[in-house]
Order: C-alpha cells, then sequence, then structure tokens
C-alpha cells in the first residue's frame, strides 16, 4: 500500500490508494440506490386538461430592467404566463419564491417572484392534446355519418 503526502496553500493532503478504494465503493452503491424505482402512490388520469389549459392566457413580457439586475434576471423578451393568471387557472404550477438582493454594504432586502413551474404544465398539455384528439374523432364520425345519410 502507497500513501503520498501533497501540500496545498499550507493544508497537508494524503492520498492513499485505500480511500481510493473506499470511494469508488460508496460511489457504486449510490448508484445501485439511485437506479431504484421510487413508488408513485395515487396515480390517476389528470380530468378536465382542456378546461384548464384554455384559461391560461400566453403573454411576452420583459422584467424591469432595474429589477432584472438586482434579481439577476433576463431583460430579454420573455415568453409565459402572468403568475396570477396562471395560479388561478391552474394552481398547481404556481408558486412564490423570495429572492434576495443587495441593498447596500452588507445589507439585504427581499423581493417575491411568482414563478409557473413549465416542467409541471408539459403533462396537462399532453392531455388537453389527447382530449381535443377525442373531440376531433367524435366530429369525425359525425360528419362521416351526415355525409352518408346524404348521398341517399
Amino acid at each position: 500500500m502507497w500513501n503520498s503526502i501533497f501540500y496545498f496553500k499550507n493544508y497537508k493532503i494524503i492520498y492513499m490508494k485505500r480511500a481510493i478504494s473506499f470511494a469508488v465503493l460508496l460511489i457504486a452503491a449510490s448508484l445501485k440506490i439511485s437506479a431504484q424505482e421510487v413508488v408513485q402512490n395515487n396515480v390517476k388520469p389528470v380530468e378536465n386538461a382542456l378546461g384548464q389549459v384554455t384559461k391560461l392566457e400566453p403573454v411576452s413580457f420583459n422584467y424591469d430592467k432595474a429589477w432584472a439586475e438586482k434579481l439577476k434576471l433576463s431583460a430579454k423578451p420573455q415568453y409565459g404566463f402572468v403568475g396570477v393568471d396562471a395560479k388561478a387557472a391552474v394552481p398547481g404550477i404556481v408558486s412564490v419564491q423570495s429572492k434576495d438582493y443587495s441593498s447596500g454594504k452588507n445589507a439585504f432586502k427581499s423581493a417575491t417572484i411568482t414563478k409557473v413551474d413549465y416542467e409541471s404544465l408539459i403533462p396537462l398539455l399532453v392531455a388537453s392534446i389527447k382530449e381535443q384528439q377525442q373531440q376531433i374523432e367524435a366530429l369525425q364520425r359525425e360528419l362521416k355519418t351526415l355525409k352518408s345519410q346524404n348521398t341517399k
């Protein structure tokens, strides 16, 4: 077994083969754990997705330059939803976060930002597309029936 001693900014670092082997073993064990499937409870289909999605009003906007700079937000044009409106339509995708910003030497203040979780919106959009597809197919069947009655 070999040990090496390195010095970095007056800190003594001992590098051991056994420590590396142990670290590799820990990493391998953690990878096995992370690969295990997590059980999902209360799984049920999304209902009335189309009704919820149609209540959302997409907008384009810019954050105020001064606030964008203070809160480290992009001042470029954005696409999204007005937080209050989105919360009224789909409450589960909106959260309010507090973000600190500097207000002088060693002084900080907080601002609140309404955030829309766009990733959580994706399943809702898929469900609404499926609902629309069912409506389209029902209309196509009805149209086919009406056309066949007309030709008789």
